[in-house]
């Protein structure tokens, strides 16, 4: 079964993706996606779909019809092991940087960066308020430049973490310095901890935003977002009396821009940054830095960009007469040039 361009993508490697499959729970779906679009998404032929269909991939609606969650399908096609799904082609190419030399990881980065919400409906309702979440970089070392918020009279929390303002649009941009840094773990109990985790064999999979904090799945079905793996471990840190938080940010280059990871405190007092998701992600790529996956060292790549919040929070968010509404946010951060007087 060939794809446009002569790529041939083979039945064996979707049904193996689908032995594994963490299917989206019935009262979550969406059956978002038609036959057509599936196979494209998968890159095979209506033959190997109804295959997949046979063996238990979950649709709705009729024969011959039948509609599937996105998720569903993102998630089988990225664990097929075939290479030529669009999910892996994608991850691939967005990944591509893991494979980058240490000293590329932690040089000093500066990206221009650019945030923005805005009401999701046609007409605003009542009383509308905005809020973004600002980024923090200088928790790791890096700084903010020419920081802008529009409209004006946006008003940052206390916590300098967010901002907020009345109104249906609002918008925040900024030249963000990062650097990164690689340390090694200290504690024997940390380093015990984070080689139990990658121990786990853990797959990264795409789930409903209801599921994305669920720790239970780590452990029950062996699947885990960002946000739940970062619970996790931290979870395992503190059992162990060792001080950790979860973080959310930005990451430099991902498709999912919003990432969260953990930062804990080892027995040198240094507080240093274990990211449970980097490891999975760089299992996917071929060649990528071993230190990804070193449960010994800590690496904080020069592509984070933390804001103050922990898992849970949210980056942007809009309001209408007192209760959150859908909004449109738009991310963008693009490589920008460094002057001598922004270095952090």
């Amino acid at each position: 079964m060939a794809r446009p361009g002569g790529t041939v993508v083979t039945a064996a490697g979707l049904c193996r993706g689908l032995d594994t499959l963490f299917a989206v729970p019935s009262e979550h779906r969406l059956d978002d996606v038609d036959r057509a679009s599936a196979r494209q998404l998968l890159g095979c032929d209506d033959r190997t779909l109804s295959i997949l269909l046979d063996r238990g991939l979950p649709a709705g609606g009729d024969p011959g019809e039948e509609r599937f969650d996105s998720r569903d399908l993102f998630n089988l096609a990225l664990h097929s092991g075939t290479g030529t799904t669009v999910p892996e082609q994608a991850f691939a190419y967005s990944l591509r940087w893991m494979r980058s030399a240490t000293e590329d990881l932690l040089a000093p980065r500066a990206s221009r960066f650019a945030l923005r919400v805005a009401c999701g409906a046609e007409a605003c309702g009542p009383a509308p308020t905005s809020m973004l979440a600002l980024p923090r970089p200088e928790r790791c070392g890096g700084a903010v430049h020419d920081l802008t918020v529009e409209p004006a009279w946006g008003v940052a929390a206390p916590s300098g973490d967010t901002v907020v303002c009345t109104g249906s649009e609002l918008a925040v941009t900024a030249t963000v310095h990062t650097r990164g840094e690689r340390a090694e773990l200290r504690s024997p109990e940390l380093r015990a901890i984070v080689a139990e985790f990658a121990a786990m064999d853990l797959r990264w999979v795409k789930l409903p935003e209801a599921l994305r904090d669920d720790v239970d799945l780590v452990a029950r079905h062996g699947v885990a977002s960002c946000d739940s793996a970062s619970r996790y471990l931290a979870q395992l840190c503190l059992r162990a009396g060792i001080p950790a938080v979860t973080r959310i940010g930005w990451v430099v280059g991902m498709l999912d821009l919003v990432h969260a990871w953990v930062e804990v405190e080892d027995a040198d007092g240094a507080t240093k940054v274990v990211d449970p998701v980097f490891a999975l992600f760089s299992a996917t790529v071929r060649d990528t830095n071993p230190l990804l996956r070193d449960p010994a060292v800590a690496l904080r790549t020069n592509r984070l960009i933390p804001t103050g919040l922990s898992t849970g929070g949210v980056v942007a968010e809009h309001r209408c007469a007192g209760e959150p509404a859908a909004a449109r946010v738009t991310t963008k951060i693009l490589p920008a040039p460094t002057r001598p007087e922004e270095r952090p």
